[in-house]
């Protein structure tokens, strides 16, 4: 008996170390992140210059269940690092952490520092029930500010597939999440046509039927998002 609450205290031990040194890494990683962020180059436009890119999204009617339909859009423009998110509900703490961890990705992505432009993020076309919170489009906005910061240095690709829907979640290194209610999401996309590529996490959960007119992608982090969904 005396051995065997001694094995559990051990991997009771073991286990908080490995959470503890997990947190530590993760905590690390931001704080080194942000140094090496502030000795980047600094990305800067000529007064009035702006470059705008859009894609569609889907989020889910918190009524019915049911999936709907937006516009994402993110302009990018000379300004003082401000990021301005337009997308309803406005005081969701979420969805305002998710557009910064986007930001933050997408920083290291390019090895560029955002502190002299600004960032507007914004919705058109949402119904007035249907929600699009939190960090389920945060993948989708980080890949538009790719798109436009490649626009403005006259890099390509910068263009973005329009019919293309990207449902996934970013973390602030730029790894893809999966997200809630995909297979929700992924009906709403096949049925309302015009889309031909629906792009999740690698890590999504859940069954996601094949069908001729609608194909899978599968990424698991911006650069590889980025391959997909611009040309």
């Amino acid at each position: 008996m005396a051995r065997s609450k001694k094995r559990g205290k051990e991997r009771s031990l073991f286990a908080t170390f490995l959470a503890t040194s997990f947190i530590l890494g993760a905590l690390l990683g931001t704080v080194l992140a942000s140094t090496w962020i502030q000795g980047a180059p600094v990305l800067q436009l000529s007064p009035g210059e702006t470059y705008t890119r859009s894609i569609t999204i889907v989020g889910i009617d918190k009524n019915t269940g049911q999936g709907g339909l937006a516009v994402l859009t993110v302009e990018l423009r000379t300004g003082s690092g401000y990021l301005a998110i337009a997308v309803p509900p406005y005081e969701n703490e979420d969805t305002q952490k998710a557009a910064v961890d986007a930001r933050n990705a997408v920083e290291l992505a390019v090895n560029r520092n955002l502190s002299q432009v600004d960032i507007i993020i914004s919705i058109e076309n949402i119904g007035p029930e249907t929600t699009i919170t939190g960090p389920s489009s945060s993948a989708a906005m980080a890949v538009l500010m790719i798109a436009t910061i490649r626009a403005s240095e006259n890099m390509s690709p910068n263009m973005v597939r329009q019919d293309a829907v990207v449902s996934a979640s970013i973390d602030s290194t730029g790894r893809l999440k999966p997200v809630g209610g995909v297979a929700e999401k992924y009906q709403t996309v096949r049925i309302a046509g015009g889309y031909s590529l629906f792009v999740v996490a690698r890590t999504q959960f859940g069954y996601l039927p094949d069908y001729p007119d609608i194909s899978i992608e599968r990424a698991s982090n911006l650069e590889k998002l980025a391959s997909i969904v611009l040309v």
